[in-house]
């Protein structure tokens, strides 16, 4: 089962157990809603992958990273990748809203 996490300038993002199609909507979603209220950056934990990098078998981790290469996720102004994890950086607003994001507030 997904999981989020908002520290009011973080938002973490934990999609073990979640499918890849599922993990890629709430990625999405996530993205979209912390850039809005004003968060930073979204620690996506995805999870070492064990498939072969060449054969870029569909994992939340390699589907994460041909969506941020061919640019399809518009708030992500740049990212890092780790093993496990990666961390997107999302655009500096004047605006910062102080109500924690929940998991129900992206499922809406």
């Amino acid at each position: 089962m997904p999981r989020l996490d908002d520290n009011g300038t973080t938002v973490t993002l934990d999609l073990h157990g979640a499918s890849v199609n599922d993990a890629l909507d709430l990625i999405r979603r996530t993205t979209a809603l912390a850039a809005e209220r004003g968060r930073t950056t979204l620690r996506v934990i995805h999870g070492s992958s064990t498939s072969d990098a060449l054969a870029r078998n569909r994992t939340i981790k390699h589907a994460l990273h041909d969506l941020l290469d061919d640019g399809d996720l518009p708030e992500a102004q740049s990212d890092v990748r780790f093993e496990s994890e990666t961390l997107i950086s999302l655009p500096l607003t004047s605006t910062r809203s102080s109500a924690p994001i929940r998991l129900l507030d992206v499922n809406r």
